[in-house]
This record gives structure tokens, C-alpha cells and sequence, in this order.
């Protein structure tokens, strides 16, 4: 009896501790959907310019490594909606992660992890606004 008690703990430690090394690896951790949630504190769709909204946005990151930012823009003056899609790899150093698009790799974009959010600082135009992502 205490032989299958002792196996039993040692399963149940052995589980633990894998189910620890889980949500410790930043893969494992960060990989989701985020939902684009607001943007200068604004919930979308939100005008950046006189003639472009912002209506939505997702950021899909996969565990390994990879992943796809989608946002969502609609011409204000024709209504037209159209989707820009970005592929690409990403890693985190601290609390920053880094997001390298494929198609263009020297110019990386970074946001700030905090509580299941992610924040970006974009700058366009010679102006800048803050998104917010989070699951």
C-alpha cells in the first residue's frame, strides 16, 4: 500500500512539475488570439486619419515562433473594408516582444506585455496612437 502511494505522489509531483514548466515557457505562455480592443482608449472603429478607420484587428501568436497580425480598415469616404494581413516571426526579451514581418525584416515593431494585453505604440503621419490587445 505505501508503495502505491509513493508511485502515486511521485505521478502526481512528475505532472506538476511538467504542468509548471508550461506556463513558465513564454511559447507556451503568450501563444493565443489577441483581440485589438482599443485604440487611444477608444473602442474600434476609430478614424487614425480624415479618411481611414480602423474597425477591428487580431494578432494569432503561435508557439512556435511564428505569427499573423491582422487589421481591418475601412475607407471612410467609399465604405470599402479591406483586411492588411502581416506574417511573420516573433521574441520576447523581459517583458518586450518583438514582431519581425517576413516581408519586411529590418523593420521590427515591439509591444509591451502586461496581464494577457499586449501594447503597441504606433506611429503614422507624424503622429502616434496606442493599441491594445488582449485573449
Amino acid at each position: 500500500m505505501k508503495r502505491i502511494l509513493m508511485l502515486a505522489f511521485a505521478a502526481a509531483l512528475s505532472m506538476s512539475a511538467s504542468a509548471c514548466q508550461d506556463t513558465t515557457n513564454p511559447s507556451s505562455v503568450l501563444s493565443g488570439t489577441y483581440t485589438l480592443r482599443t485604440i487611444d482608449d477608444q473602442v474600434p472603429p476609430v478614424s487614425i486619419d480624415a479618411t481611414t478607420q480602423i474597425t477591428g484587428g487580431y494578432i494569432i501568436i503561435d508557439r512556435d515562433g511564428s505569427f499573423t497580425d491582422v487589421i481591418s480598415y475601412r475607407d471612410v469616404s467609399s465604405g470599402i473594408s479591406t483586411d492588411d494581413t502581416i506574417n511573420g516571426t516573433w521574441a520576447l526579451s523581459g517583458n518586450t516582444i518583438e514582431f519581425t514581418d517576413v516581408r519586411d525584416p529590418y523593420n521590427p515593431y515591439y509591444a509591451t506585455v502586461s496581464n494577457g494585453e499586449l501594447h503597441f505604440t504606433n506611429y503614422a503621419s507624424g503622429y502616434s496612437y496606442t493599441t491594445v490587445y488582449s485573449k
